[in-house]
């Protein structure tokens, strides 16, 4: 038997933007995959013993009632699924909810998108896209990424996209995350007011193809890094290309006389 290899399939900083319940949005984050995947088969705090959890719950409502009816138990609660788009074996997804991060993770080092069948992979990649989106286009979450370590897709704010390392080395570690929530809202609203979105949209489109990139609802943007198949990046590194991303921001609000927020210590706009 191999050892598991855990990966983080999609992930949000969201203790560090968020403004409704982190607990009650991982519980609409549940009922939309349950409607993806079916019954959670398994749901239980971080300090359960493992005959602790509740198996087999085919109702958000069973699981809402037990996760807000006992939210000391369940400050870190995580929710395992079997994703149906693997038929040959058990494929277990788990989200976990805390206050710094939402996370789903799975436990097969992405071996069911890195098939030898490529067709198989890149349905497996739509499929797993549309849950994705399904779970981006909740109103509250204003970023969502895929794949740690990767960064292979984007859906949220364009400004979420601008990640300067003074701000984001501390919202990325989860001894600050929380406490970054004014310094990111601040950056938001300054990116929000003086990059057009139109301008991001055509930058992005201009070096990842049209197709890589779309429009949602509530101002948010889908960016997908990838070709095709989820584990294919084609920009090599995705952190590399933001911090590109970042210098040509700058560069273009330079020509405004403008400089944007990147921490505490920082002044913003040039006199």
């Amino acid at each position: 038997m191999t050892d598991e290899v855990e990966r983080v399939l999609m992930f949000s900083f969201w203790g560090s933007y968020l403004k409704k319940d982190y607990m009650e949005v991982g519980l609409d984050v549940t009922e939309i995959l349950m409607r993806h995947w079916g019954k959670v088969r398994r749901l239980e705090g971080v300090a359960f013993d493992y005959d602790e959890g509740l198996e087999d719950l085919d109702s958000i409502d069973e699981v809402r009632k037990e996760v807000l009816g006992d939210r000391d138990r369940y400050g870190l609660y995580k929710v395992t699924f079997f994703n149906p788009s693997v038929s040959e074996e058990i494929y277990v997804n788990r989200l976990s909810v805390n206050r710094s991060l939402l996370l789903l993770y799975e436990y097969d080092g992405l071996k069911y998108f890195q098939t030898e069948d490529v067709k198989l992979n890149e349905q497996r990649t739509q499929a797993f896209l549309d849950v994705f989106t399904d779970v981006a286009g909740h109103p509250a979450l204003e970023e969502l990424w895929m794949l740690d370590f990767d960064w292979n897709g984007f859906m949220g704010k364009p400004a979420y996209l601008y990640r300067p390392e003074p701000l984001y080395e501390r919202v990325e570690d989860t001894l600050y995350t929380t406490d970054m929530k004014a310094d990111v809202s601040r950056l938001v609203e300054e990116f929000e007011a003086h990059v057009p979105r139109e301008w991001v949209i055509d930058y992005l489109q201009d070096r990842l193809g049209a197709e890589s990139v779309q429009e949602m609802e509530d101002g948010k943007i889908r960016v997908l890094f990838y070709d095709r198949e989820l584990t294919k990046n084609k920009v090599g590194n995705t952190r590399k290309f933001l911090r590109a991303f970042e210098r040509h921001v700058d560069e273009y609000l330079l020509q405004k006389g403008i400089r944007l927020y990147k921490g505490r210590g920082n002044n913003g706009r040039r006199n």
